[in-house]
């Protein structure tokens, strides 16, 4: 399941990531940590990087010799990770958010073709599941609240402050 999870306590939070999610958003991170250099890398893809170089060997071996073996591990199989700090879930967050933007452009790029359009779209739902899960666990604010939830609380507060500029559109989907 892709259920993150605080256990144990503290600021360390553990998540538990089906591989195929988990290998979206190693590649994610790998892309930035390529882009920045080691020095501005995102943390958390050095903390991940033993699990990931496992995983990465072990689909490439069943991808060869065992294709039942590697759907199972794939789509059935859960990677068990955790995030040091608040900054590290921020890391994670925006890593989803950036593979959501992607499986947005490669669905407007397959249009009409049903079979791909849905495979994409399935994969778009999870990480968005997955996203919206590791924000609900943030207890302690551990992970950033969605745009939506801060206007929400905003309105619920009683509106912005009278000096405060307009809120910027953000990178949502154009209808």
């Amino acid at each position: 399941m892709n259920k993150p999870s605080t256990e144990g306590g503290g600021a360390s939070t553990e998540l538990r990531i089906i591989v195929w999610q988990f290998v979206r958003i190693m590649v994610q991170l790998e892309t930035v940590a390529r882009a920045r250099g080691r020095a501005k890398a995102p943390t958390v893809f050095a903390d991940w990087r033993s699990a990931w170089t496992e995983i990465d060997r072990t689909l490439t071996r069943l991808a060869d010799s065992d294709a039942d073996a590697f759907s199972d591990l794939m789509m059935n199989q859960e990677v068990v990770l955790r995030c040091r700090d608040k900054s590290q879930v921020n890391e994670v967050t925006r890593a989803i958010e950036n593979v959501m933007n992607q499986l947005d452009q490669q669905i407007r790029a397959v249009r009409g073709e049903a079979k791909a359009e849905e495979e994409l779209r399935f994969e778009r739902r999870e990480m968005n599941a997955l996203l919206k899960h590791l924000r609900k666990t943030g207890r302690g604010g551990v992970a950033a609240r969605s745009t939506a939830a801060k206007a929400a609380a905003t309105r619920a507060a009683g509106g912005p402050p009278k000096n405060a500029s307009p809120p910027r559109r953000g990178r949502g989907r154009k209808g």
